[in-house]
């Protein structure tokens, strides 16, 4: 019986090896709170909330409570993609989070994986990458949206995003909604929403530049 137990202990220590060394590294920079800029190979582990980073043979990891920034160019989605540390939204918590950008605009999307939903894999649980399928999939993700130093989550959209979008652009977010045919329960139709208003409020912003320039100046 001991000869079996033995026997299964290394053939898990076997796989956990491969699955480690299995990890994807890309190029990229990291940004340490203390001032430190690294560099080098980087491996972002989603589910251990965990950055590597890799100088020749030496690997350290860093967790979110030594982070301030990371981003490296992804080889597989050949894009560059750029992460941030926020504190838990729960204030009773300490934790902190890795948050991928996601989009860009007056109000910030940024996402984190629903651990709850992620496959568990045998070996090495611990050890999961960005594959070509997980970023397209919407709902395996949590969205929150930065205004500045206010954050909310993509949950509260009804009651906190979209009256405030509407607000600003009520006829044109409205004529767009009719147009997608809106779905306010679906990520899929937040995010657009959102993205919508990103331009609608860029634009906005672009002419109330170009009218300010085109404002006579006095002479003294």
């Amino acid at each position: 019986m001991k000869k079996y137990v033995l026997l299964a202990i290394v053939w898990l220590i076997a796989v956990e090896t491969q699955a480690i060394a299995k990890n994807t590294w890309n190029r990229g920079e990291l940004s340490l709170i203390n001032g430190t800029v690294l560099t080098g190979d980087l491996s972002y582990n989603w589910r251990a909330e965990i950055v590597q980073y890799r100088d020749g043979n030496t690997i350290k990891a860093f967790s979110a409570l030594q982070v301030r920034e990371f981003k490296y160019f992804d080889v597989d989605q050949n894009t560059l993609r750029k992460f941030i540390v926020a504190d838990q939204p729960d204030k009773s918590s300490r934790h902190r989070l890795f948050l991928e950008e996601f989009g860009v605009g007056s109000m910030m999307i940024y996402r984190q994986l629903r651990h709850a939903r992620d496959p568990i894999h045998i070996g090495n649980p611990m050890n999961t990458s960005i594959d070509d399928k997980s970023p397209k999939s919407l709902d395996r993700y949590v969205y929150y949206i930065y205004e500045g130093d206010q954050m909310t989550s993509l949950t509260d959209f009804n009651t906190e995003l979209w009256p405030r979008m509407k607000a600003e652009f009520d006829d044109e977010l409205t004529h767009y909604s009719a147009t997608i045919q809106a779905n306010f329960s679906s990520t899929l139709t937040r995010l657009l929403l959102i993205a919508q208003y990103n331009q609608l409020k860029a634009r906005a912003n672009q002419l109330t530049i170009s009218h300010s320039d085109l404002q006579p100046t006095s002479l003294d």
